[in-house]
């Protein structure tokens, strides 16, 4: 089935097919809270909370924007409830080293995997030490490999604002980068 196929199933009333749809997101879901919250325990409600709203919104989903590109906005305004609720600032990703992998090069030996798994652990800490918007930005374009327009429409913010964004939160960290290297 398809999600417009599903969805109209759910909105009938189908738990079927309302599970199926939590079942195809749930990780990618899952992932960009616990990212977010830095918290297994928190992540865990965080994003109960999330298929709660989209279980009892579904109705109002319009098609607009994908389905996802939907459940993510959901996520990201449940995620910002949760940051003020706690009143936490500078929450760090927990970015996926395997995504970060196949965004690598291939390496031909040991030394050279070594070498990468310490690179890809340095940029996560770096990482973690951008502002919100800015790790936010990375995660959803590069992580999760939304475009433009579904990051804008997940964000609120115009596609100028989230190009913008995003090549702040990349000379950011590329200065950070460069500010270790020198440091060492």
């Amino acid at each position: 089935m398809q999600d417009h196929e599903l969805i109209e199933a759910a909105i009938s009333g189908d738990e079927f097919a309302l599970r199926r749809l939590h079942d195809l997101y749930v990780t990618q879901v899952f992932s960009y809270v616990y990212g977010q919250v830095a918290s297994y325990h928190d992540a865990e409600e965080v994003l109960q909370d999330i298929f709660y709203k989209v279980a009892m919104k579904m109705n109002t989903f319009s098609g607009k924007s994908t389905f996802k590109t939907w459940v993510f906005s959901i996520a990201r305004n449940t995620v910002l409830d949760y940051h003020r609720q706690a009143k936490k600032r500078n929450r760090s990703i927990a970015t996926e080293e395997e995504k970060l992998r196949t965004l690598s090069p291939l390496t031909t030996s040991s030394e050279d995997e070594v070498i990468l798994q310490d690179e890809i652990r340095e940029a996560l800490i770096l990482m973690n030490e951008l502002p919100e918007t800015y790790r936010t930005v990375l995660h959803l374009r590069v992580i999760e490999e939304f475009t433009v327009e579904e990051t804008a429409a997940i964000m609120k913010k115009s596609n100028f604002s989230v190009k913008a964004l995003q090549r702040r939160a990349r000379k950011m960290l590329q200065e950070h980068m460069h500010q270790e290297v020198m440091d060492a």
